[in-house]
């Protein structure tokens, strides 16, 4: 078992509970999505996964080590994490941006080496955007500014990817690469958790869902089991049908 993640809770202020009560595991080369509307807790639950937020109560594991006892540059081999949002102020390139995935794995006085930058321009290559290498990160899309996060993250060379909204900022047909990329990293052993609000990308993935609802699980399972009319009603507060187009599944909003 790569990652344990059990009965962890969070509160910002002490008080009120953004999460609690979770409990799940991953494996290697598992797809593990999280699917729930705004303000379920989904976000906060991958931060405190990496350390970034400390949990109130409850462990996170790695295999079988205490996260709370790693240090950033050990976690770092094991996770990685892509926000929602990323703002730079300095006019860094978007192969700079890329090699700076290769920071945990430099000591302190070290400079990338010619290999590292190799690796990134791989990653960049495969992500379709090594022609935005000379680029200022600052002046290119904020499409374009997700897949250059992507590279550094897989450039970094975790053994498991945290994903906050992976598809938000792409447009339609970048949201697919981006979902066929995520299935062939976790062909390759990447074990991945992604947070997302579409289920249509969970049916895409064919992956382990979590229904996340008021900072809870509301069901765990297969996405074909799990992710059902009755569910979507509960989370969203809408009526949808699931419906197959030729053999994949989608969800339509129903008309009143």
């Amino acid at each position: 078992m790569l990652l344990q993640v059990e009965e962890v809770k969070f509160s910002y202020d002490g008080k009120k509970n953004v999460f609690e009560n979770i409990s799940f595991s991953v494996k290697e080369g598992e797809i593990f999505c999280i699917l729930g509307p705004n303000g379920s807790g989904k976000s906060t639950l991958l931060k405190c996964i990496d350390n970034l937020l400390s949990l109130n109560s409850g462990r996170v594991s790695f295999d079988g080590k205490d996260l709370v006892s790693m240090s950033r540059k050990d976690l770092a081999t094991y996770a990685g994490f892509l926000p929602q949002l990323h703002v730079s102020t300095f006019p860094f390139s978007v192969a700079e941006v890329a090699v700076m995935g290769r920071s945990p794995h430099l000591s302190l006085a070290a400079s990338p080496s010619v290999k590292d930058y190799a690796l990134a321009e791989a990653n960049l290559r495969m992500l379709g955007i090594e022609h935005l290498a000379d680029k200022p990160y600052t002046n290119i899309s904020g499409g374009e500014r997700q897949l250059a996060l992507i590279a550094m993250v897989l450039t970094q060379q975790p053994r498991f990817l945290l994903l906050d909204e992976p598809t938000s900022h792409l447009d339609f047909g970048n949201q697919i690469r981006m979902l066929n990329l995520i299935r062939t990293l976790s062909q390759k052993g990447l074990s991945i958790i992604l947070t997302t609000h579409f289920p249509d990308h969970a049916f895409h993935l064919s992956s382990t869902v979590a229904m996340m609802n008021e900072g809870a699980f509301m069901a765990v399972g297969n996405a074909d089991d799990i992710i059902t009319e009755k569910n979507l009603k509960k989370i969203y507060g809408i009526n949808v049908q699931i419906a197959y187009v030729n053999s994949s599944k989608v969800c339509v909003p129903v008309k009143k």
